[in-house]
């Protein structure tokens, strides 16, 4: 496992928290049953692509081991607060951020890089329930071997999305550690810091990461999707979402573009895009030959094609 958690339980369910935490989770089946049957019965063709907005970055990764521990102090300074998808009823409050060596039968595994192990450690406080009464405290350690991708986002209506993070605090680093954890921090300066402490550190171990090359997202086009493209079922891939002042951006393609080719090959599907895309130089551009409705979603509209350039970064 490559994220490991420690925490000490500061609290006691008692009989009558016992018999609310039963009916809170029949609910919760109840609802999710239901829900879950709605969404068969009326599936929606094209995808809601997200109240978080994806900002675009790239990655700084010369920060020296002092502005790496200056980025984590400062996050912490300012209330950094993180989810893990292991405990979805529970907030983590950092109170410390630093990085220390990984464990020897870890580093054995790199005989030539045993840093590569290396953690990044985290001191936390947490609290869960429903009036987050259970409290405790802990680590929290993220092998920098296992990190594979951050990401930056800002959250207009974060309560709506996590309504659990302490007001003020939108800004969001998505780090993918074989599951997606997200932390939350009150400036996009600090965010921003954060990527590029780790990012720093993981280069400086030889640890390759990936950041979008171009500042967007794709997926296979649905037969539903191509019915009302009035296309094969092979013939595209959806664009789902794009990167805020990223080249995707800047040249003007939008959630929800259809790709059908790329430097005139024909795109069929996600993988063979990917592989279109993955195998251009870094400032080289792709022409792309694009659809796109005349009129927003859900009217009714006819598909227009336009041609676009986006360079590879």
């Amino acid at each position: 496992m490559s994220v490991k958690i420690y925490l000490r339980h500061t609290g006691r369910l008692g009989n009558s928290a016992w018999s609310r935490l039963v009916v809170a989770c029949g609910l919760c089946a109840w609802l999710a049953t239901n829900v879950a049957l709605a969404q068969v019965a009326e599936p929606a063709v094209w995808p809601v692509t997200g109240k978080g907005l994806w900002i675009w970055i790239e990655a700084k990764t010369d920060f020296a081991p002092e502005q790496t521990n200056t980025a984590f102090k400062r996050a912490v300074d300012e209330g950094l607060t993180f989810l893990d998808p292991e405990f979805s009823t529970t907030v983590f409050f950092a109170r410390d951020i630093r990085l220390t060596e990984g464990k020897a039968k870890e580093r054995r595994k790199y005989p030539d890089q045993a840093a590569k192990a290396d953690d990044i450690r985290m001191e936390v406080e947490w609290q869960t329930g429903d009036m987050n009464q259970y409290r405790g405290s802990g680590y929290r350690f993220f092998a920098l071997n296992s990190v594979r991708s951050l990401d930056l986002r800002y959250w207009p209506d974060l309560k709506g999305s996590f309504p659990k993070i302490p007001d003020g605090e939108n800004w969001n680093v998505s780090l993918y550690a074989g599951s997606l954890y997200n932390f939350f921090f009150r400036s996009e300066d600090s965010a921003r810091n954060f990527i590029h402490a780790v990012a720093s550190a993981l280069k400086q171990r030889g640890v390759a990461i990936t950041f979008s090359r171009f500042g967007m997202m794709w997926e296979n086009v649905t037969p539903a999707q191509a019915a009302e493209l009035a296309r094969p079922n092979d013939a595209g891939v959806l664009i789902t979402k794009v990167a805020i002042a990223g080249p995707a951006d800047r040249v003007g393609i939008r959630p929800l573009d259809v790709v059908l080719e790329a430097d005139g090959s024909p795109v069929k599907n996600f993988s063979l895009f990917s592989l279109l895309l993955d195998g251009k130089a870094p400032g080289t551009k792709v022409t792309l030959l694009m659809l796109r409705r005349l009129k927003p979603f859900p009217e009714e509209s006819e598909w227009k094609s336009l041609t676009m350039e986006i360079e590879a970064r």
